[in-house]
């Protein structure tokens, strides 16, 4: 029996050895890749860092314009919306002339004491010429339509 109880120690002893020898070169493994990984990082470093370095560049040269930009942007805004603001009026005035412009034509002028004088410009010149107009085209369609027919 103290043989048997020999091979067991003994094995058991194996099996301790190659459980630390196992250990061991767990370790080894796990501390090459630490290093080759500390190597991989160093490189990415080295390579990323010209880039880092532009980047920051251009943000320190490009910071000032985008200010000046932002600047002008706002002066320009200003600009525009006084500029709206006076086309509108101007519009409105010219809307408010035409419509003067067109209650002469149409209406006629009036005497300073208020009655009637000649009848309008519009009348008498522009109504003739749209009805003209109106029996052209009516024309011009019944040309089209006998075009077609024949």
């Amino acid at each position: 029996m103290t043989a048997f109880l020999w091979a067991v120690v003994i094995l058991m002893a194996a099996a301790l050895l190659a459980e630390v020898v196992a250990f061991v070169g767990i370790s080894v493994v796990g501390m090459r890749a630490a290093r080759r990984a500390a190597e991989i990082s160093e490189q990415l470093k080295r390579a990323v860092e010209p880039t880092v370095q532009l980047a920051n560049e251009l943000k320190q040269t490009l910071q000032p314009r985008l200010e000046t930009i932002t600047n002008e942007c706002q002066q320009i805004a200003e600009l525009v919306s006084t500029r709206t603001d006076t086309v509108g009026a101007v519009l409105d005035d010219t809307s408010r002339r035409a419509e003067r412009v067109r209650l002469r034509l149409l209406e006629g002028v009036q005497s300073v004491n208020g009655q009637p004088g000649r009848p309008g410009i519009y009348r008498e010149i522009a109504e003739p010429i749209k009805t003209a107009g109106h029996v052209m085209r009516g024309l011009k369609i019944a040309l089209w339509i006998l075009r077609r027919v024949a």
